[in-house]
C-alpha cells in the first residue's frame, strides 16, 4: 500500500493514519482501527523528541494486537530540533530500530512501525561530517548551525510507534538507584555491547563514529561555565574545574585515543531516565537509542556510574561495577579485552562522560527548566567526589 503522510504533530495522529501505519507494518492484517485517544505524556523544555501514549480500539476484539503503544516525534521546540537535526540525530534513531535494535540481546521496546522522510541523503551526511572534523573551532559552531538550519529547512518527518513499557518499573536520575540496582544494569550492558563488539555493522553511513564529533563537542560543552553560574553558583570546585578545563585543553587527543581503542554501539545517554527494571524477569529494558554511535564501550559503562546511584561511589564500589560490566562483555563472547583494558579504559571513559555532560549544558536550555536545574544540582553533586579523585597526570594522551 502507499504510505500515508508522516505525522508532524501528536493531533495528525488520528484512528485512519494509525490503520494504514499498521497494516503497511503488517501489525494489522483481518482486522482495523475502530477508535483512537492520544495523550501527550512528554513534551517541552529538556525534551528532545514529543512522546505520546496511544489507546486503541480494533474492529474486531484481539488480545494478540497491542492496546496502547507509544508514539515518538521530533520536538517542536526549534533549537533543541536544529541540534538533533545537525546530527542527524532522528533518522539514526529510526534506521537503528528498523536495522539493528530487534537483534540486540538486551530488551528494548519493540517497534511497531518506523517512518522517515529521505532528506539529501549519505553524500550531504558524509561531507557534513567531514567538515565537522576538519574545520577550526573558530569555524565549526557555524558551520553546525548552518547544517541544523539546513536540514530543518527540508522539513523532514519522523515517527515512531513503540511497545508501552510504562508497566515496568522506572527510577529517575534524580531519584538515584542503589548499588544493587546499578549492578543490575552493568551486565546487560556488556553483553550487548559484546553483541556489537568490532561488529561490521558499525560501518553503515549513518553510524558516525563518536570521535567524529570531536570539534563539534568541543564547540557545544564551552558553555558550561555560563549555565553553572547562573543556575548553581559555587558547586563547582577548583579541582572540577580543572578537570572540565583538562577535557577542553585535550579535546582532541581524547578521541584520538578513544578512536583506537575496541569499538561497539554505545548507547550515550545510559541512565536511569532510559532504563526500565522488570523485576519479575531480572531484567533490563532500554529506551532512546537516538544519540547512539560507535565508540568505546567504557564511555556508556563511566556515564552511569558517573551520575546514577543514590550516592557517589567510592573506588571499591566503582570497580566492582566496571567488573561486572567486563563479566557481561565475556559472557557476549569478547576473548580480548581483559579486566584490566576496562580498567585501563574506565579513566578515559570518565572524561568522556563528563564531556558530554558539558555538551548536554550547551546545547538545551537548562536555565528555563526547573526539572534541569534541579537535576544539574543532582549530577554536580554525585560527580564531584570521583572527579576530584582522577590524578590527571596519570592520563596519557
Amino acid at each position: 500500500m502507499e504510505r500515508k503522510q508522516i505525522p508532524a504533530t501528536i493531533e495528525e495522529i488520528n484512528a485512519d493514519w494509525l490503520n494504514g501505519a499498521l497494516t503497511e507494518s503488517g501489525v494489522l492484517k483481518d482486522n482495523s482501527v475502530k477508535n483512537l485517544d492520544c495523550k501527550v505524556i512528554g513534551e517541552g523544555q529538556g525534551f528532545v523528541g514529543t512522546l505520546a501514549r496511544l489507546t486503541i480500539e480494533y474492529k474486531n476484539t484481539d488480545d494478540s494486537l497491542p492496546a496502547n503503544m507509544i508514539a515518538k516525534i521530533p520536538t517542536s521546540e526549534p533549537k533543541s530540533k536544529m541540534i538533533m537535526e545537525a546530527f542527524w540525530n532522528y533518522e539514526r534513531e529510526n534506521r537503528l530500530y528498523e536495522e539493528i535494535l530487534a537483534d540486540l540481546p538486551i530488551k528494548t521496546a519493540h517497534c511497531y512501525y518506523s517512518a522517515f522522510d529521505i532528506g539529501k541523503g549519505e553524500k550531504w551526511m558524509d561531507k557534513a561530517y567531514r567538515r565537522y572534523k576538519s574545520l577550526p573551532k573558530s569555524l565549526v559552531g557555524l558551520y553546525f548551525i548552518f547544517v541544523g538550519l539546513t536540514n530543518l529547512r527540508q522539513k523532514r518527518q519522523y515517527i515512531l510507534l513503540l511497545e508501552d513499557i510504562g508497566h515496568l518499573e522506572q527510577q529517575t536520575q534524580v531519584e538515584g538507584c542503589s548499588i544493587e540496582d546499578a549492578k543490575k544494569v552493568m551486565k546487560p550492558l556488556g553483553v550487548y555491547h559484546a553483541a556489537m563488539w568490532e561488529n561490521p555493522q558499525l560501518k553503515k553511513f549513518w553510524l558516525k563514529d563518536h570521535s567524529d564529533f570531536s570539534n563539534t563537542l568541543a564547540f557545544l560543552s564551552d558553555r558550561w561555565q555560563s549555565v553553572v553560574k547562573k543556575t548553581h553558583p559555587g558547586k563547582v570546585t577548583p579541582k572540577m574545574k580543572n578537570f572540565f578545563d583538562f577535557i577542553k585543553k585535550n579535546n582532541k587527543k581524547l578521541d584520538a585515543y578513544t578512536k583506537e581503542r575496541p569499538h561497539t554501539l554505545i548507547h550515550t545517554d545510559y541512565r536511569l531516565d532510559n532504563i526500565f527494571f522488570d523485576r519479575e524477569k531480572d531484567e533490563i529494558a532500554v529506551i532512546d537509542w537516538q544519540a547512539s554511535c560507535p565508540g568505546m564501550g567504557l564511555f556508556d559503562t563511566a556515564f552511569f556510574v558517573l551520575t546514577n546511584c543514590q550516592v557517589p561511589l567510592n573506588q571499591e564500589q566503582t570497580e566492582e561495577l566496571v567488573s561486572i560490566y567486563q563479566q557481561g562483555l565475556v559472557e557476549g563472547g569478547v576473548k580480548n579485552y581483559s579486566l584490566d583494558d576496562c580498567m585501563a579504559d574506565f579513566p578515559y571513559g570518565l572524561l568522556l562522560a563528563v564531556r558530554y555532560w558539558l555538551i548536554i549544558l550547551g546545547g538545551i536550555e537548562v536555565e528555563k527548566d526547573p526539572n534541569a536545574i534541579k537535576l544539574l544540582g543532582v549530577i554536580l553533586d554525585r560527580m564531584k567526589p570521583m572527579v576530584e579523585a582522577i590524578d590527571l597526570d596519570a592520563i596519557q594522551l
